[in-house]
């Protein structure tokens, strides 16, 4: 008979409100009288992603000069050899169909 894993077969405790964490209404000042429903509401959404992705971009480590210049070269390079790579397949298999259709005519 196999055992039963006591952490998955004991009853789970009632769910209770965290006190760290407000309730949503909580802390909330209510919106202020708009002429036009949910137009504050949707300013405030967007002034706080504007904040937030300022505050984002401020966290970034922006590279330096010289590690800016190699990458853009590395970007660059591996930029040409591709299409040197694929205009030369481009190229064998445009005479291959031409050399097929030559053969059937």
């Amino acid at each position: 008979m196999a055992k039963q894993n006591p952490a998955r077969t004991a009853p789970r405790p009632a769910s209770r409100p965290n006190p760290a964490r407000p309730t949503p209404a909580a802390g909330r000042a209510p919106a202020p009288a708009t002429t036009r429903p949910g137009t504050s509401s949707r300013f405030a959404g967007l002034q706080r992603g504007f904040r937030d992705t300022l505050a984002e971009l401020r966290k970034v480590q922006w590279p330096d000069r010289t590690t800016t210049r190699n990458l853009t070269l590395v970007v660059i390079g591996m930029s040409t050899a591709l299409a040197v790579v694929l205009g030369a397949f481009d190229y064998v298999l445009t005479m291959l169909v031409e050399w097929l259709i030559r053969l059937n005519s």
